[in-house]
This record gives C-alpha cells, structure tokens and sequence, in this order.
C-alpha cells in the first residue's frame, strides 16, 4: 500500500515492543529512560555534593545531576586513596508469587557494583561499566517492603580494567546509567535464545533453559509483523537444559537496512502437554558474509558500508538517554543516507538495536576498551555479556573487539563461541599500527586501520588484496574532515574490488553541559567536538555533504534550459530497492529577490513522476509532464522518498535565462561632481574613486560616509615558497567617460590589477569587472576584496547553494535557495549558530548585507567568482583542521579558494580536491553593486494617530 511507507516507523516500533511485553513481565524499580528516570536515595563519598544523603535520578549518570567529578579521559589523581563511590538506597514493595523466580538485572551501572537486597549481598560484585547483568533474588526478595542497596565504584579496583574503561578519550561517567528492573519468570523457564535465521529460508535456533523438570520439551511458531502464522510449528527436545530446533520456511521477506522486515518466534516450553513458559523473540532473516580479499555481502548482494561513530552521549544526560534521543540518532544518521554505525568502544542501550532492527541501519557492536584491553578472565565475561544480549538482533553484522589498542586476539574465540550466526569479530587499529602484529586468525584481517590519507587509502584499496574498511576516518574536528574530501575517498573506495566501506569519527560533537562552567557545553578543549554535527545536532556544511553524497539516488544534469523536454538522467544507488518502489515529486519555484524582506521560494506548481523500473546499480530516464502553458519559474525541484518515506535525495535545477535579480527603476540619473570627475552621485549615495587606480574608496549614504572602502584590493595567498612579486608600475591616471547614460571608470595596470573597469548605470548598478595577472605559481586562494567594519555589518540575505559555507574539497550538498542569516557569534566546539555567517559561499547569484544606519549593499554574481564573507573563526588548538583565509575584514570575490584540513591531516593529504591551486593565466571577474537601491528617498513622516 502505498501509505505504508509513511508511517513504516510507527509500525516496526510498535511491533517491536509488543514482542516484548509478550516475552518476560518487568517491573522497573528506576525510570525506563533519562526522562522518567525515579528518585532513589543517594550519597556521593567524594567531589561535588559529597558526604550526605540525598537523591538522585535512576538512571543517570552522577556527574549530571550535581556529583562527584567531572572526568575526562582518566580519573582524577586520587582515585585508589579517594575513589568516587555512589551509595544508592531504594525501598519498594513487592508481591510474591509461590511459583514464581525473581532476577534483578541492570542495564547498565560505571564500574563496579555490588548489589544488596534487605541487608544481604545477592551475588559477586560485578566489574565492567557497559554491559548488562543479573541476579536471581528469589530467596532475598520477599512480599511487602523491600530495600535494595547498591554500591557503585566509578574507579574500577582491578587495575587492567581501569585501564580499559578509565582511560579513554572520552567522557568517564560513574552511577547506575541503564534502567534496573526486576525480572518475574515461572520456576521452569527458557532463559533465552539464539537464533541463526538465513536468506534461503533456514532457521536454527539454541534455546536455553533452567527446568528442573523431567522430560520437557519445546515447540516453536514463526510469526511476521502482522502476529499471522508463518509455517507449520516445529518441535524439539531438551538434553542437559539446551535445545535445538531446525526449520525451513518459504517465500520469506529477508531483512535488509532498505527492507527491514522482521519476524518473531514463539517457543514454548512443556512438560507433556502442560506449558511451563513462553518466550518470544524478535528476529530477522538475513545473511551476512566477509568474504576475504572481496567485500561485504548482505543477502548475496555486496554492499559498502557507510557510516559514522557514535557514542550513547547527550550534552545534558550524559549516557543516559531518553528514548527519543535513540529515534533522533537514527534519524540523524538516516537523514545523511547512512546504512552502518559503528557503536564504538562500548556497546549502546539494548534498545537502540530493537530500532536499528525496525528502522534499517546496520551496527558494528563493539567490545569496551579505548587504549588497553581487558583482562583476559573479566574480559570473556563482559563479550558474553555482549554478545546473549545482542546475539539475536539482524542489524548487528559485525562485532569489534575492542577499539584499536585494546584488541585481545583471546576474546575472538569469545566471540565465536556464544554467537551461533559466527560473526566476524574485527580488530580496529591505530593510524600507523601493524594490524598483523600478534594477529594471525585463520581468517584474513579487514583493513580497519583508522585515518589514512589519500595515497595510503589507494594503495590499500588498489594494490593490496584485504577488505578496506576504516573505522575511522576524515577526523570532523570542528568544520573539518567529515564530508571535507569524502567524496574523493568514497570514489575510490566505490572503484576498488576490495573496498568495504568507511566510517567517518564522529557522529556527534561530545559537549558536556557543565554546571561550574555557565552550563555550556564543553568539550574539553579539542579533545571532543569531532561530529559531523554539533551536540545538539547543529548542523554545519559537512552534513549537508554527507548527505548528497551517500545519496541512493543521484541526478546526472544540474541545471535546465527554456527548452527542457522534461527528461532527467537518474542513477540508482540503491542496494536492493528498485526506483518504481520510491516516490518522485517535482515543482516549479519562484525565488525570493533581493527586495524583499523574505527568505526561501514560492512553490508555483508541483506533481508527481511516474517512475520507470530502474534497478539497483543502473541508471535510466524519468520524465517530468510539466504543464504546457509554463509558468513563470527559476527552477526545478526534484525530491526523491525511499520505500520508507524517507526523503534520500533533493536536487533544485536552475534554469538557464537573463534574470534581473536587482529591481531597480530606470529613470534615475547618475550626476558627475563639478569639481571631481571621480565623484558620483546615486540619489541619496556618493561613490568617490581614486583618481589613478579607479579603486572604490568611500561610499556615503545621505551624507554619512559608511564603512565601505577600498574595492577592490587584490589578495593572494602563496602556498609555495615563492614570494609574491611587486610589480613596478608606473604611475598612472584613471579615465572617466561617459556612454550612453552610463559613466565608465576604468584603469590599465595598475594597483596590481591588469584592468578595473567600472560601469555606473542610471538604474543604480555599479558593475566592476577586473583581471589581475598573479606570479605564476601554486595558490591557497585568489581574488578581490572590499574593506569593511565587520562591527557595521548586521545580517544577509542571499540566493546560491546553501545554508552552509564550503571549501575548496567540501563543495557538494547545498541547495539553491534564498537564506537569511543574522551575523552571530559562531565558533566550532565552543558556540553553534548555524549556519555560519563567515567563509566561502558558492555558487551564488546574489547577495545583500544589512549594515548599520541602514544601509544595504547588494551583490550580484555576474561571473563564477565564489563569495567571501568577513573572517571565519576557527576553534581552540584546531590542528590541521583549519583554513587559509584573509586575515582582513571584508567581503571577497574568489576566483580559487583553499581546503580544509581534519585533525591529524593536512589538506594536501587527501587527494586531488584539496590540493592547493596552481596559477598562471590571468584571474578575471565580474561584479555588480547595488547600494541602497530599495530605500525611498526621503524620510517618511510618522504619525501618530489617536482614538478617542
């Protein structure tokens, strides 16, 4: 159906949980999620609000509510002599049931904890900080009031383990962070299951079970996502409290992240014909392969896995989240066209893989540990932790174990050992570690090695015989890396035979709202602002890029003429989806201009494409049936919605025609001073030139001079060693003449400039077209600048592809449109006000910047000269995540600009994109002033009117 797609969400997810509630009877003695999180009894024994009992949210982590240290990267110096310890009490009531056993089971509590329920200890102390455990409590629990004690180490006592957990680049938490609930289960039960569900149809399933009866058994029935019977139920017995059932179905619906269809099976446990317990499970049919010296393959089909890292964070909860945050991630992560996360260095809620599972996004479910493994004992432990609790979701394809120097080759038999689907552990390394050293599996080892430059990826890619999958890549320190060359890797990566994917660090800027510091958000100098977006999910120009380029769908034109048949060349990117299952909508638009106070465009009409069977891989034609009688319009959209609902791609194409953007009248006159003959008269605006040079000097309006001044100067940046020559020129005299009704103001070799040519139209234009000649040479930039007081300048309205800024190696993701932006503080890893007000902007076709005193200057683009506006700000100890750009305030018209670097790279490492310009033909343009063209000429009278 073809409402189907739209609320897909709703239904996965709600078929999801009712699947569980059918499964186990809970009930919580915390909140499920930050926000419903219950108010335990609580004392700190050191840092913040230590010393006394009070209370605090369950779950959450301490250091958000007020406790104890805020911690990053390891813990404080004193933690052995004065280790953070987080006392929790908590009084409920209970009924019993005779029948009946009773486990307690944390989500989630940093980093070792020891349980006591009415004044006994139900079990050993449990040491890790990120996976889930239980006790049984039957013989501690009793009916009526209860109290549950837990003690809980933000320092682990086990050294290695502090070096696995506690020594990371990243925010260290202690408290009880994951929902603790309490378990109620028949005294014959399963325990769980695992399950190895294949695209051909095969179903194995391990059933495990804790039945002291004699001569139980166990039957099993497949259901879809409609609850409807699939197939006959099938049986089993029980030896030793494991069971294993077979089955084959037919004319299945394979689970994939672009079909995530889903069943669930109920097993049922007997003795004779008496039923002791019923487990449900959700599961999918699906098979994924690594296939050594090849690639990824789901359902037979090789796939590129395309992503980003992402750690449980939220700038005000810290690992706690609320169930729309695990929503909002997907989204997110869906929005930039991502198939894959990588959930690095510690598994996420167990309910964020129930969505990945509904929603479609495949996941690498890692093993905690940052810089140091665990050790060998404690660690097999916590990857049977890991690996019964997500063993049965489709959307985990992959295990790591462990992130780059944590590796431990022991734990791959771990793996292998409690996963019945025998999915590949990888092992992740360092920017130049050996991945081989003290590794050899029989298996061979995917190329995860993080942060590789251009030359290295190639050679990897292209002379090399191993899967290449970075697990970290294009470092997103503040607007660098991220979608800064990714389509250069990706290319390369799409091209090779062993490519396998890449997976850009990070999803999220990491900003701890921080109570001592003004509740900002702080990211510990540049240690933690590496996402694509900000932690609130700001977004700057990189999600844009991320976005168009991982597109499924591409359209080959980017701009149309009068004369458009209404054909357009489409590829489909797709894995399995065919183009007929998506939907195509298009509309003629008509931009805003620049006398206008609004932003954005006006929809004139608007249809639907009858799309043509296009399969996955291929490229084919859709056509548009425009109206015979075509409205006026500037372009072309084209919006394309997955199977899903989800819109995976938009395109705006300009058409190709004379536009008069500036609406000025015709009948003004430009008056020439008596005395000057380089002094102008607009209406209430005075334009003076220089009298050798014809350089702009002042602009006046009604009088007062503004801050407009010196346009335009000549400004380069030399990325060779070479010296920018100075030219010995003569001194010269600019030449005034009129033509027509036009004044002409032009130069000859001077001031740097081959040429200034200056035509002053009647109807207000001021149109500059230059050409200036550069010492032959390799170039970070190039262009011409304007003088201006950055104080002066207020806001901006303007037509070109945006909201954000670009760079010579991130030029892709912008839509043509018309932004009003007002000029805010922004600086990245410290203040987010997207989109940026400063930096490179192209293309465009106009803009207009609001100054004070109330003054506009408007700009029109009569060339391909790409727009600077004022000095962008980088953040603190920004590495080679930066940018060359003129230091001097000012609006600038670019011939070439520079690229930008991520954190532990430098631009000219990444490829052909980035590599600095070389120059040596002249650099011309051509562009237009408009000053204070749309103001009346004289001061309206305000009145004042009175009702009696």
């Amino acid at each position: 159906m073809k409402t189907s797609k739209y609320t897909c969400y709703f239904i996965l997810i709600n078929f999801f949980f009712f699947s569980s509630l059918i499964a186990q009877t809970k009930t919580y003695l915390s909140g499920t999620y930050a926000d419903t999180a219950v108010d335990w009894e609580f004392k700190m024994s050191q840092g913040r609000n230590s010393g006394y009992w009070t209370t605090i949210p369950v779950p959450s982590n301490w250091e958000t509510k007020g406790f104890g240290y805020y911690t990053y990267g390891k813990d404080h110096k004193d933690y052995k002599t004065k280790p953070e310890i987080g006392f929790y009490r908590h009084n409920f009531k209970f009924n019993l049931k005779s029948d009946k056993r009773y486990f307690i089971v944390f989500q989630g509590a940093m980093t070792e904890t020891t349980v006591t329920l009415n004044g006994k200890q139900v079990g050993e102390t449990h040491i890790g900080g990120f996976t889930e455990f239980k006790y049984e409590i039957t013989n501690f629990l009793k009916t009526g009031n209860n109290i549950l004690e837990v003690e809980v180490l933000k320092p682990a006592t086990h050294p290695q383990v502090v070096k696995a957990e506690r020594i990371a680049d990243y925010w260290l938490f202690g408290g009880i962070f994951r929902p603790v609930y309490i378990e109620e289960l028949p005294t014959n039960y399963i325990k769980r299951v695992a399950i190895d569900a294949q695209m051909n149809g095969d179903f194995i399933m391990d059933v495990f079970t804790d039945a002291s009866k004699e001569n139980v058994s166990l039957t099993a029935q497949i259901y879809d996502s409609n609850n409807q019977k699939v197939g006959k139920s099938f049986s089993g017995k029980v030896l030793k409290n494991k069971g294993h059932l077979e089955a084959t179905l037919k004319d299945i619906a394979l689970w994939s992240h672009e079909y995530p269809n889903l069943y669930s099976v109920e097993v049922t446990l007997k003795q004779k014909k008496k039923i002791l317990h019923t487990y449900r499970q959700k599961f999918g049919f699906r098979t994924f392969e690594v296939r050594d010296h090849d690639g990824f393959y789901l359902n037979g089909k090789r796939v590129l896995l395309k992503g980003a890292n992402m750690h449980s964070f939220r700038p005000e909860t810290g690992r706690t989240l609320a169930k729309q945050d695990m929503l909002d991630n997907i989204k997110l992560m869906q929005d930039m066209n991502f198939n894959t996360v990588r959930i690095c260095h510690y598994p996420p809620d167990a309910e964020f893989l129930d969505l990945c599972d509904s929603l479609g996004l495949m996941a690498m479910d890692e093993l905690p540990g940052w810089r140091h493994a665990l050790p060998d004992e404690i660690g097999s432990k916590i990857v049977k932790e890991l690996v019964v609790r997500d063993v049965n979701h489709p959307s985990v394809i992959l295990w790591s174990n462990g992130n780059h120097l944590a590796h431990n080759p022991k734990f791959d038999e771990d793996f292998f050992k409690w996963d019945i689907q025998k999915r590949r552990p990888l092992k992740n390394e360092t920017k130049t570690g050996d991945i081989y050293k003290g590794y050899a599996p029989d298996f061979d080892i995917v190329k995860t090695n993080f942060y590789p430059g251009y030359n290295l990826l190639k050679q990897r890619l292209f002379e090399e015989n191993h899967i290449v999958l970075p697990n970290e890549a294009l470092h997103a320190l503040y607007d660098g890396g991220g979608g800064a060359n990714l389509k250069t890797f990706w290319d390369a990566i799409e091209a090779s035979k062993v490519g396998g994917g890449l997976m850009i660090w990070a999803l999220f800027d990491e900003g701890l709202r921080r109570t001592d510091m003004n509740n900002k958000p702080f990211h510990q100098g540049n240690n933690a602002p590496d996402g694509i977006v900000g932690p609130n999910s700001e977004k700057d120009g990189s999600f844009y890029a991320v976005r168009e380029i991982w597109s499924p769908v591409s359209i080959e034109e980017d701009k149309i003429t009068s004369n458009f048949n209404g054909e357009l060349t489409i590829k489909n990117k797709f894995d399995f989806v065919n183009l007929k299952e998506c939907e195509f909508r298009w509309k003629l638009i008509a931009f805003e201009t620049p006398n206008t106070s609004a932003s954005g465009y006006r929809t004139i009409v608007s249809g639907k494409v009858n799309t043509p069977n296009i399969f996955p891989n291929h490229t084919g034609q859709i056509r548009i049936d425009l109206p015979q009688n075509k409205p006026k319009f500037d372009a072309l959209v084209i919006e394309v919605r997955d199977n899903k609902g989800l819109l995976v791609y938009e395109k705006r194409l300009m058409l190709e025609k004379e536009s008069i953007f500036f609406q000025t009248s015709k009948r003004n006159k430009v008056k020439q001073d008596e005395n000057n003959p380089f002094l102008f008269y607009l209406g209430t605006t005075t334009i003076l030139f220089d009298a050798h040079s014809a350089v702009l000097k002042k602009v006046a309006v009604k009088g007062k001079q503004t801050s407009i001044t010196n346009f335009p100067f000549i400004d380069v940046k030399q990325a060779d060693s070479l010296k920018v020559e100075e030219k010995n020129q003569l001194e010269v005299k600019a030449l005034v003449k009129k033509e027509s009704e036009n004044f002409v103001v032009e130069s000859h070799n001077c001031y740097g400039f081959d040429a200034i040519k200056w035509t002053i139209k009647p109807s207000g234009e001021i149109k500059l077209d230059y050409k200036f000649s550069p010492q032959e040479g390799i170039y970070e930039y190039a262009g011409i600048g304007m003088s201006v007081n950055a104080d002066a300048v207020k806001s901006k309205r303007w037509l070109g592809e945006g909201p954000a800024r670009i760079w010579k190696n991130r030029m892709e993701g912008g839509l043509y449109d018309v932004y009003g932006v007002d000029k805010l503080i922004n600086i990245p890893g410290e203040v987010y006000n997207q989109p940026e007000f400063e930096g490179y902007f192209a293309p465009w076709k106009w803009a207009v910047f609001y100054l004070e005193d109330n003054v506009s200057i408007g700009f029109q683009n009569n060339s391909d000269v790409i727009l600077g506006v004022l000095n962008p700000v980088n953040g603190e100890n920004a590495k080679f995540a930066s940018w060359k750009y003129p230091d001097k305030a000012g609006f600038y018209f670019f011939n070439t600009i520079s690229a930008i670097g991520s954190k532990w790279k430098k631009p000219t490492e990444f490829g052909p994109d980035a590599q600095p310009t070389f120059i040596k033909e002249p650099q011309e343009g051509s562009v237009s002033l408009f000053i204070n063209w749309n103001n009346v000429e004289k001061n309206s009278e305000n009145f004042k009117i009175s009702i009696e």
